[in-house]
């Protein structure tokens, strides 16, 4: 939700464009440190509770961002103060709200064999990007009857009761991984081990990529198509919602037919990535930038699985919840430097130009993915016979 109404948002409070990833910054580079370390206390103290905690301090960040927004609207906030105030806001996220999604990984490795763990990590993903399908869809309607700010709160209520029903429902008879405390900095010796090092490196570039094309569709679309306030929030909606559905439909339906490895995974959905960006710069109007959307969603729905997958599946349980904690780690890496590339450039540049810096850092990417040692000797995965049954 917040993806679809923070570039209209920004212009009604006044704030430059590049002020959008700008926000996200601080809270970016907090996650990047805090999230090995919440992957760690995962293994220390059980995955539940770490999760919970996650979802909780999401609902306290989005809550203290909407009422700043409301204060920014009203004149109370402005310039330097409002934008300084945003971005706290929003680093209650990164610093704590980064505690889920390294928990929720190694939660989820824990309950699946190597052979089945890249499909269900690809499950996992999955039921992110049903959420992104409809949660700018529902952004969008309500933004147009409530206002911009509505959705901003509803997310705060929907985190906060995500986090109780975590804590009060979901079952975990796994104990954890590690006796006693141990330095969370171990996780951090992990990013040098040639077993990881080569998926957060192709996962660090995957972030930018997804900073830079989140970051700038929102202005990109009102720009290209001449739209404002709520009517670029709901165009903007429609193209992340198409987006999440490719990404959900390759998920569920192609990649577990798919008799690929993580590194095949890495390079065709670069190589998909590249031709969906390629049709957003030539997109004229908005059946265009749905399909370049469309196929965005799917190179990232090959390309995301690829490196989390075979990050999992190259380290030892009692290594799981550290492992998680730097893939997390890189996703969040790339929105750190993103603004200078999408927020910045498009701004002062055109709009463009950070399009294509993605390609060629696309092309590179898929490069590595096709030369690099490590992940050439890498052992594919295959994924196991569906069971009709099980469903």
């Amino acid at each position: 939700m917040l993806l679809a109404v923070a570039p209209p948002l920004v212009r009604q409070l006044g704030l430059s464009d590049a002020s959008v990833g700008w926000i996200f910054a601080l809270s970016a580079l907090l996650w990047v440190f805090a999230s090995p370390y919440w992957g760690r206390a995962s293994d220390q103290r059980g995955r539940k509770p770490v999760i919970a905690l996650g979802l909780a301090a999401y609902a306290v960040s989005m809550a203290a961002f909407g009422g700043v927004v409301m204060l920014g609207l009203s004149g109370v906030l402005s310039g330097a103060w409002l934008f300084a105030w945003l971005m706290l806001a929003r680093a209650i996220f990164g610093a704590v709200g980064s505690a889920s999604s390294p928990a929720a990984q190694a939660y989820v490795a824990d309950r699946t064999s190597r052979l089945e763990r890249t499909e269900q990590l690809a499950g996992l993903t999955a039921a992110f990007a049903l959420g992104q399908a409809f949660g700018p869809a529902i952004c969008a309607a309500l933004a147009a009857r409530f206002g911009l700010v509505f959705p901003i709160g509803l997310v705060a209520v929907l985190a906060g009761a995500a986090a109780f029903a975590i804590w009060r429902f979901l079952p975990e008879t796994t104990p954890p991984k590690l006796d006693g405390a141990r330095d969370w900095r171990e996780s951090l010796r992990l990013a040098g081990d040639q077993r990881l090092s080569g998926y957060l490196i192709f996962g660090f570039g995957l972030s930018v990529v997804a900073g830079v094309l989140v970051q700038i569709f929102g202005l990109f679309t009102m720009d290209r198509l001449n739209a404002q306030g709520e009517q670029g929030a709901e165009l903007t909606a429609a193209g992340f919602m198409v987006n999440a559905l490719a990404l959900l439909a390759t998920q569920m339906a192609v990649l577990p037919r798919l008799k690929m490895g993580p590194r095949g995974l890495m390079i065709w959905g670069s190589a998909v990535l590249a031709v969906g960006v390629a049709v957003q710069i030539i997109a004229p109007s908005l059946g265009a930038l749905l399909v370049a959307q469309a196929l965005q969603g799917l190179g990232f729905g090959l390309a995301r699985p690829g490196f989390t997958g075979g990050a999992s599946v190259a380290v030892q349980p009692h290594e799981q919840g550290a492992a998680a904690g730097l893939v997390v780690a890189v996703n969040g890496a790339g929105f750190v430097f993103s603004p200078l590339i999408g927020g910045v450039l498009y701004e002062r540049v055109t709009m463009d130009a950070p399009l294509y810096i993605v390609i060629v850092l696309l092309a590179a990417m898929g490069a590595f993915a096709w030369r690099s040692r490590r992940l050439r000797h890498a052992a594919p995965i295959e994924t196991p016979p569906h069971d009709p049954s099980t469903h």
